[in-house]
């Protein structure tokens, strides 16, 4: 496993961010808008239900509920550098300890058909953020969630991370690790990109 600060995200640190009425990042209703609208999209891609799905930065695993409201029998695994929340929560959401660079060394399925990296991306240095965008990729078998945010963007809550770059910037490191884009923080691997039309990708052609 990578070596991460676990300490930054103990439990003062979740209810900060997860529960705190004047810091939360998002209600509970404004988590199970953005969870429904992120599985019914991804199971627009693949033209079936989501059967599975891997949860990177995962933190408590708050996704796992909602996904179990639209499809109960889903396969989730979650994944998070927090000591804290894998111990907390990681028996019965399935979480392990390990952070995106790691997912070739866990124990996890070789591909999912949804691969979620929500509020996280951002935090991670460049390298790091490479590295793990390749094994984003290689997990993902339908459509991978990838919210990240652009210097020209405006942003709430944590924003104790490396200063955002240019979208450019961003979009050149998603086409190196072979994802394509097809709009909102939505990504294809770029060996299925003929599974969304032309427009969907924005491509100039």
């Amino acid at each position: 496993m990578s070596a991460v600060d676990d300490q930054a995200y103990d439990q003062a640190y979740f209810d900060k961010w997860y529960r705190h009425p004047h810091h939360r990042v998002k209600t509970p209703v404004e988590l199970r808008r953005q969870v429904a609208f992120v599985l019914r999209m991804a199971e627009w891609v693949l033209g079936r239900p989501v059967k599975s799905v891997l949860d990177v930065g995962c933190g408590e695993g708050q996704w796992l509920p909602e996904l179990k409201r639209i499809r109960p029998r889903v396969h989730y695994d979650g994944v998070d550098p927090s000591a804290y929340a894998v111990a907390r929560y990681g028996r019965r959401r399935r979480l392990q300890q390990g952070g995106i660079e790691d997912l070739e060394t866990l124990a996890l399925r070789s591909a999912y058909d949804l691969v979620v990296c929500c509020g996280m991306l951002n935090y991670l240095a460049p390298s790091v953020l490479r590295a793990g965008l390749r094994q984003v990729a290689a997990k993902t078998e339908g459509m991978a969630y990838l919210e990240l945010f652009t210097s020209a963007d405006n942003i709430e809550g944590d924003t104790n991370w490396p200063a955002p770059r240019a979208g450019k910037w961003y979009r050149a490191m998603m086409r190196a690790a072979g994802l394509t884009s097809i709009g909102m923080h939505g990504y294809v691997p770029t060996s299925h990109r003929s599974r969304v039309a032309v427009l969907e990708r924005g491509e100039e052609r």
